[in-house]
């Protein structure tokens, strides 16, 4: 798949802006609408190359619905090669020697360090094997958003590091297409019970015993559970949630800027955790039938189960920050649909000795005007 797309007057790249949603030109400033680009990809298949490399050609992404509680299938091993022509136009693999990262983005958009852990021995490859998520959101805000936020989040800390929000810093952050999976869960709720009210009547409390019946089908689209093992499983869930009617079939065409993790957790591999959310949410059901209507109750039968589960594959845009601090990784990350930021600060231990310390005269100040006025009440 060629993921390079050229502009149709000048020839340069075309990179993707967050905040317009159009893609533009740095050398010639033409700006153009991804859904109405008259470029397809036979057509810059067949566009001519340099003469060092050719363009491998890949197959259009494949749709793959993933029965999760089905066998697993052994995925193929990644066929990479090195990078000879940076300028060919296919899409490009870093590997990080320090984390084992892998991020994919078109041959042009340059990597100097890796959005993980922050290493800048990153090794380009030319991406030979089929990379083909089902689904996107593209990207609504910019990096000058992400920054600006990043700034305003890490100021509410109290013990914020000096130099915390550095250029160095800033720079790093990332937009990232974070893989996910997209479960479909379909549940049977069937539960019999009974419940109780209580009132009082003279000098009596009369209790009411009722019986309930619950039955009823349930399905739940698009619970996303992320498929990377290095992103924090409550970091993407804290900046949730995103807006599915926004999801588009996967489009190479808002991918240069950008960089798009490889999933290393299948859906069998999270099928689990789908579970559970599956059945905590026939549990909330039927709380919520039940609620205001009984004082108390109780179940007598409950054959309540899921019934099935589907995942499609799906990639999801974050701007991530990775921080070493101390020997310790932090992270801040930015829905790059709504905005919703969130992450962990690290504390300066410099600044809680200076918070001791002025705490420490305050109080050896406020402790010698209350002798002084103590002393002059007994001297008079």
């Amino acid at each position: 798949m060629a993921d390079t797309l050229k502009c149709p007057n000048c020839g340069a790249n075309l990179i993707l802006n967050a905040d317009t949603q159009m893609l533009e030109c740095m050398s010639c400033g033409a700006s153009l609408d991804p859904a109405t680009l008259q470029i397809t990809v036979d057509e810059l298949e067949a566009k001519p190359v340099e003469a060092e490399a050719e363009a491998p050609v890949q197959s259009q992404p494949e749709q793959q619905q993933v029965q999760a509680q089905a066998q697993a299938q052994p995925e193929s091993q990644p066929a990479t090669e090195d990078v000879s022509d940076e300028g060919s136009g296919e899409q490009t693999e870093f590997v990080c020697n320090s984390c084992g990262a892998k991020l994919v983005t078109d041959s042009h958009t340059a990597a100097t360090f890796c959005a993980f852990c922050g290493s800048p021995a990153l090794v380009g490859k030319r991406l030979t094997e089929k990379f083909q998520p089902q689904y996107m959101i593209p990207f609504k805000y910019s990096r000058e958003y992400a920054e600006k936020e990043f700034i305003k989040w890490a100021g509410k800390g109290r013990w914020t590091p000096f130099g915390f929000v550095s250029k160095k810093n800033i720079s790093k952050i990332t937009g990232l297409y974070v893989p996910f999976w997209l479960f479909n869960i379909d549940a049977n709720i069937d539960v019999e019970g009974t419940g109780t009210n209580s009132y009082v009547s003279g000098q009596y409390r009369i209790t009411d015993t009722f019986s309930f019946t619950r039955k009823g089908h349930l399905r739940w689209e698009n619970i996303p559970l992320d498929g990377e093992t290095r992103v924090d499983d409550q970091l993407m869930e804290a900046i949730e949630p995103f807006y599915f009617d926004a999801l588009i079939p996967y489009n190479y065409k808002f991918l240069p800027g950008f960089y798009a993790d490889k999933y290393d957790l299948s859906p069998q591999d999270l099928a689990a955790r789908a579970t559970k959310r599956g059945i905590n949410g026939i549990d909330q059901a039927i709380k919520d039938s039940l609620r205001g209507k009984y004082d108390t109750h109780r179940f007598t039968s409950n054959k309540s189960s899921l019934a099935g589960m589907e995942a499609n594959y799906a990639l999801l845009p974050v701007w991530f920050l990775s921080y070493k601090y101390n020997n310790k990784y932090y992270y801040f990350a930015m829905n790059g649909q709504t905005g919703e930021v969130a992450g962990n600060l690290p504390a300066s231990p410099v600044k809680k000795t200076m918070f001791f310390f002025l705490m420490l005269g305050i109080f050896a100040v406020v402790a010698r005007l209350l002798l002084g006025l103590v002393m002059r009440g007994i001297w008079g």
